[in-house]
């Protein structure tokens, strides 16, 4: 049996990027979405908050009469500036404090307070300025970038740092629109490849770096309770027997 388990693909399914270059394009939003709304939100941050009602169904003041002042020809944005105390200041609701408050955390806490003026509302946040998405081995993690020149090295030394659990062989940098994505693979293990590592990161760019799973450890965890469960039983019948 862990042989079988062992020569399944089961214990790689949390791999997303592919040798080949394919992405799993659902998992890969998923994935990303999560990590994205587990952010712990931080000072001067830049946030673009979108307001619903009706659950999603209708946005509030459409033609943004109420946020302009009844001009119709001036558009407000629906950027904010997260304060160096952790606050955030945003039409009706006024200031409210995001300290210890990740994105979702955020879009719970305004849904309830807009509840009190709209119907059903329904809040959407994302984090607007620089920083990067790490995915992987080394978890989900947002990363600011606070300077220009900040390279992949630096990325991954602020996400911790590749693991034992990394393959250093295999990180890839994935950089533009998800229906089209430009995908550069990066060896880490080489001095070509660290030569390599060391280029600018851009805005929004994702860094996967591939988990190394240890198939066979893996299969005799997973089927130790249901050796022990099998053991209990026969131990059972044997005592049992001995009776008779």
């Amino acid at each position: 049996m862990i042989l079988l388990l062992s020569s399944c693909k089961v214990y790689k399914q949390n791999i997303i990027l592919q040798a080949d270059n394919s992405i799993d394009a659902e998992a890969f939003r998923a994935e990303i979405a999560l990590t994205e709304g587990a952010y712990l939100l931080q000072s001067n941050d830049q946030i673009s908050v979108e307001v619903f009602t009706n659950n999603g169904e209708r946005v509030i003041d459409p033609n943004f009469e109420l946020s302009a002042g009844g001009s119709l020809n001036v558009r407000p944005s629906n950027i904010f500036q997260v304060f160096p105390d952790k606050t955030v200041d945003l039409p009706i609701v006024g200031s409210i404090s995001i300290a210890n408050l990740t994105i979702q955390s955020l879009q719970e806490k305004l849904a309830l307070l807009y509840k009190e003026i709209y119907i059903d509302p329904y809040v959407r946040i994302s984090v607007v300025n620089q920083r990067v998405i790490v995915l992987g081995a080394l978890g989900g993690q947002v990363i600011p970038i606070t300077n220009e020149n900040t390279t992949l090295l630096e990325v991954l030394a602020s996400a911790g740092g590749l693991t034992r659990d990394s393959k250093g062989s295999n990180i890839r940098l994935i950089r533009g629109p998800f229906d089209d994505p430009k995908v550069q693979i990066i060896n880490l293990k080489t001095i070509d490849g660290m030569r390599a590592a060391n280029l600018n990161i851009l805005p929004n760019d994702i860094i996967y770096v591939e988990p190394i799973r240890r198939v066979f450890t893996e299969s005799i965890r997973d089927l130790a309770p249901i050796l022990g469960v099998v053991t209990n039983i026969v131990t059972l019948l044997i005592v049992v027997q001995n009776f008779k």
